[in-house]
């Protein structure tokens, strides 16, 4: 059996988190290959944490690992995205449903803190505050609903639609104004733990990042970008 030192888990934990926003936010480019040890000098982290960070991205849809030939930073595949969105309204109703029922006073605190986050990364037009947000959100209703194992399924069906939706905000700011509310809604909903209401607003999220995945499309938010 393995043992991993908790110093040892968090320098992974925290390589993770830098490598996935650096592709979230197209620091690294779809459809661009790196290397370990590049991403070592990008990211300050040593080569075992990299190496974890790499092993958990890899079980998502951002990186391929390429035996002997590098790291593919995956590209912006829409018919992967639609995939994930499918996935994930099944997946989320059970998150969303169960943060609505088992939040707590810390949890409903934390939830409502975001609305104004959302507010005022939507107002700025501001897509690193928007996605780190919408991160954030997705972290906070993950343990409010205590689901772990939903919540490992949840994590990179996110990294997806958080990518799409950096890509389409950078350029224009399109999309906060269509979701920035929607999220704040769902918020709402979740910490007055109204279960349909929160499913109806979780729905309507939904089903506008399907039609942004749409208006991506159309606008070759794609490889190269």
């Amino acid at each position: 059996m393995r043992h991993v030192s908790s110093a040892s888990e968090s320098l992974a934990d925290a390589a993770f988190q830098v490598i996935e926003e650096k592709i979230v936010t197209l620091e690294l480019a779809p459809g661009s290959r790196v290397t370990e040890a590049s991403l070592g000098q990008l990211t300050g982290f040593g080569r075992t944490p990299v190496r974890e960070a790499l092993l958990r991205l890899a079980q998502g849809f951002l990186i391929e690992i390429l035996p002997r030939n590098g790291i593919l930073i995956a590209p912006m595949d829409f018919d992967v995205i639609l995939m994930t969105l499918e996935v994930r309204r099944h997946v989320e109703r059970l998150i969303v449903e169960r943060a609505a029922r088992y939040s707590d006073d810390r949890d409903r605190r934390r939830l409502d803190s975001l609305r104004a986050a959302f507010q005022g990364a939507t107002d700025r037009g501001d897509a690193l505050a928007f996605i780190r947000t919408d991160n954030m959100l997705n972290k906070t209703l993950n343990a409010a609903a205590r689901h772990p194992v939903a919540a490992k399924v949840a994590q990179p069906l996110h990294s997806v639609s958080r990518r799409m939706g950096f890509a389409l905000g950078r350029i224009d700011g399109a999309g906060f104004n269509v979701t920035g509310p929607k999220h704040q809604r769902l918020i709402e909903a979740v910490v007055a733990g109204d279960v349909p209401a929160s499913l109806a607003a979780l729905d309507e999220l939904l089903d506008a990042v399907d039609e942004l995945k749409q208006l991506c499309a159309e606008k070759g938010l794609g490889n190269g970008l």
